[in-house]
């Protein structure tokens, strides 16, 4: 198949559009195995018609992807078929006017500031990858940043004397984040570890014992078996951390327009969905502040 067409695509949402490295992965990922598809049925992608589309999507249910996989896969799968039709390599659209696959989109529970502390407690000893984890998970939990951006944290992001970090999120837009007292903490213990045995200087923050940037399979792993030492009955993983950020702020009081910019949502109503808010917590708010409930 055309690997070009991929190609040019994956440069105009890296360079024209400066989507995360994150983003455009993700969407390569997608639209690589529905070019596969495409290949295996002796179709060009450029002349590809709707009924290609849809039987894609049915191979990938059959496969037992799940709704939001679907999805996921459509949006990708629209987007590249919309930049061939407005370059001019591909007479139409296929996916014009082809309504997305449906799904119940599932927030993750947060955890209690007791699972937390108890989570932030297991990382202990002068071990390089215990360090590195230590220091990781507390700045996670401090700023709510996504993982993706909490492993593209360059050494020159930090300014830990001033208690910032600078991060760049969705869109390649840059934001700059409080760092906690104990997240700072952890990351100069953390620091002076990775000096140790890096004395370069230079480069991601958090690093293999190799020396290499640490990848998000290996932070998942790793958090995911602090999970399970930490007895949490359901499964841990980096989203979940950010999402419980953002929940206990807003029940510590924190504005919401406070929090969406700490997470760097665009909108306010994604934050709005984002944060889960208690039944007891609702009430709390109501008898502090409505005048029907004093």
């Amino acid at each position: 198949m055309r690997k070009s067409l991929l190609d040019e695509w994956i440069r105009e949402l890296r360079v024209e559009r400066g989507l995360s490295p994150a983003t455009w992965t993700t969407y390569r990922y997608q639209v690589a195995g529905y070019l596969g598809f495409l290949k295996k049925q002796r179709r060009d992608p450029a002349a590809a018609a709707r009924k290609d589309v849809l039987d894609y999507l049915e191979a990938r249910k059959d496969a037992g992807l799940a709704g939001s996989s679907l999805f996921a896969a459509m949006i990708a799968v629209r987007q590249f078929h919309r930049f061939l039709a407005e370059r001019g390599l591909a007479a139409a659209d296929p996916t014009a006017g082809l309504k997305l696959p449906k799904y119940r989109q599932r927030l993750p529970e947060p955890l209690t500031a007791a699972e937390m502390d108890k989570l932030l407690a297991l990382p202990t000893g002068g071990k390089f990858q215990l360090v590195r984890m230590k220091a990781a998970l507390e700045l996670l939990y401090s700023t709510g940043m996504r993982v993706s951006e909490l492993l593209g944290i360059g050494l020159d992001d930090l300014r830990l004397q001033e208690g910032w970090v600078r991060v760049l999120g969705k869109g390649g837009r840059e934001r700059v984040l409080p760092v906690g007292p104990r997240a700072k903490e952890s990351l100069l213990t953390y620091l002076d570890a990775r000096r140790l045995r890096f004395p370069d200087g230079h480069g991601s923050v958090f690093v293999t014992f190799r020396g290499v940037p640490m990848k998000r399979t290996t932070f998942w792993w790793e958090l995911r078996n602090l999970g399970r030492r930490a007895g949490l009955s359901t499964g841990l993983f980096p989203h979940r951390i950010r999402h419980t950020a953002g929940t206990l702020m807003l029940e510590g009081g924190a504005d919401l327009r406070v929090i969406q910019v700490l997470l760097g949502h665009r909108v306010l109503s994604t934050t709005a969905r984002y944060t889960h808010v208690s039944a007891n917590h609702l009430m709390k708010a109501c008898k502090r502040a409505h005048p029907r409930f004093a």
